[in-house]
């Protein structure tokens, strides 16, 4: 699974696939979440953007907040796939958009992640959360005309990155 194309439906219908006892532990290259973690909230975000090229854009997003837990049991497989499933049936577009996670260590410093991998092993299912990077997208598209200096630094003058 990689986290371009990662829906929350492709991770339920995955989820839906594994033992639904056991637990779903998400971790990022910083640890594990906590046993007792909850989901807080599912959202959608529509995002109306204009990049440095002077290029609008559109887009839906699906958030999954987490609650860092201190005690208890991770949540179940199928009770976060029964969460989903529920929040899906209410919201509509909710299950087809990228999805991104909202969580932090102990609570402190929200970040967004994206899911790196989802791995079962013989005792629970990993769900390997990493951080995005920023990026200009005239420059991913092949459209800046200057890069030596960065197309928006202080020491360029104005490309197709920066009109």
């Amino acid at each position: 699974m990689t986290h371009e194309t990662t829906t929350l439906n492709s991770v339920v219908t995955l989820l839906k696939l594994q033992n639904a006892y056991a637990p779903l532990v998400f971790e990022t290259n910083e640890g594990e979440i906590g046993g007792g973690y909850h989901v807080t909230e599912l959202k959608q975000a529509i995002i109306t953007s204009i990049d440095c090229g002077g290029n609008i854009d559109d887009w839906r997003e699906t958030h999954v907040q987490l609650l860092d837990g201190q005690t208890g049991e991770h949540m179940s497989v199928g009770k976060f796939a029964a969460i989903a499933d529920k929040s899906m049936a209410k919201v509509q577009h909710l299950g087809e958009a990228p999805l991104y996670f909202e969580f932090a260590l102990k609570n402190n410093g929200l970040r967004r992640y994206q899911i790196e991998a989802l791995t079962p092993d013989a005792s629970k299912i990993i769900v390997l959360l990493t951080e995005g990077r920023a990026v200009c997208k005239p420059a991913a598209a092949g459209k800046a005309v200057e890069t030596a200096n960065g197309c928006c630094s202080s020491n360029s003058s104005k490309s197709a990155c920066c009109t």
